[in-house]
């Protein structure tokens, strides 16, 4: 047995689908079709070509996010970890050398990074358990349901895996989710003990925002300035040159040193099966499916 997407989405979806059948008041299929709104409704602002108009307030719009494209987005981010050389060394030396790995994640409220993180750790069988401490930033603090959620779950999963001995396990993890808008510079101030991390994670944060933010560039420039010598930035984005060169010009203000830019694909997530997503798939994946692929561009940054 193994850690995988869909078997961790599975119980925190239906922990959240039940909850909302019994706040609104109306049945488990009722919520099947808000969710199925909320989809088509999220398809067409993410291909708007404007500033996608995104309901993560409402808690239909945050269950088909994790049903739709929560695993793909997982895999994209271990997928960069595992590919590339330096960025595995990096990890896997802080990993074996401190035990432990710490994280920021920019617009990443639905916890696909510790789901990955899970997955990849449980892989590399290193033999040890690493602490892996995540501080989350999202201005939509609603998602605070879906990372623990997603928390509980993995806890819950390697205790099944390894025994309730959390020194058995791949990982131990820990974080806070901190609201918190990443165009505002006055927020900057109070998040002072944020900044000390390992690596720094944009996946897709870059087109969420949709335009060239010069507030996020002013944000993310502060960030580096207090970032530890050598931490990685991890940038993950739509393939194509505009999200490339924005990019670029958050490294060139901020003086980060990226890599060449990536291009990467994936036809079918590796040892995914969407039907494990179990009562929710069998209900509407008729209408809807789970995204098994995905097309991106990254690169990564360093402080030097």
């Amino acid at each position: 047995m193994t850690i995988t997407f869909f078997e961790l989405l599975n119980p925190i979806l239906n922990k959240e689908i039940a909850f909302l059948s019994n706040q609104l008041q109306i049945s488990i299929d009722e919520v099947y079709q808000l969710i199925l709104d909320e989809a088509e409704r999220n398809q067409a602002e993410w291909y708007s070509d404007r500033v996608p108009d995104l309901n993560y307030e409402e808690p239909a719009c945050r269950l088909a996010y994790l049903y739709i494209v929560a695993a793909a987005n997982a895999s994209t981010f271990q997928y960069v970890i595992e590919s590339n050389k330096d960025l595995l060394n990096y990890v896997l030396g802080i990993a074996k050398e401190r035990h432990e790995l710490k994280i920021c994640a920019f617009g990443a409220g639905p916890g696909t990074e510790l789901m990955a993180m899970a997955k990849f750790f449980e892989t590399q069988k290193l033999g040890i358990s690493v602490s892996v401490d995540f501080q989350l930033l999202d201005k939509v603090k609603e998602w605070a349901s879906s990372w623990y959620g997603i928390r509980e779950q993995v806890n819950e999963s390697f205790k099944n895996l390894y025994g309730a001995n959390r020194s058995k396990w791949p990982i131990i993890p820990s974080g806070n989710l901190l609201p918190c808008d990443v165009t505002d510079l006055d927020q900057l101030p109070y998040l002072g003990s944020v900044w000390g991390q390992d690596i720094y994670v944009l996946n897709f944060l870059l087109s969420e925002i949709f335009n060239d933010n010069p507030r996020l560039r002013s944000f993310l420039t502060q960030v580096v300035k207090f970032a530890p010598t050598g931490a990685r930035f991890i940038f993950i984005e739509r393939r194509g040159l505009m999200w490339e060169q924005r990019i670029k010009n958050i490294a060139r203000e901020s003086g980060l040193t990226l890599s060449p830019f990536i291009e990467s694909r994936c036809d079918r997530l590796v040892s995914e099966e969407p039907s494990n997503l179990g009562q929710i798939y069998d209900a509407i994946q008729e209408s809807r499916k789970p995204r098994l692929t995905w097309n991106v561009v990254y690169s990564i940054g360093v402080k030097q």
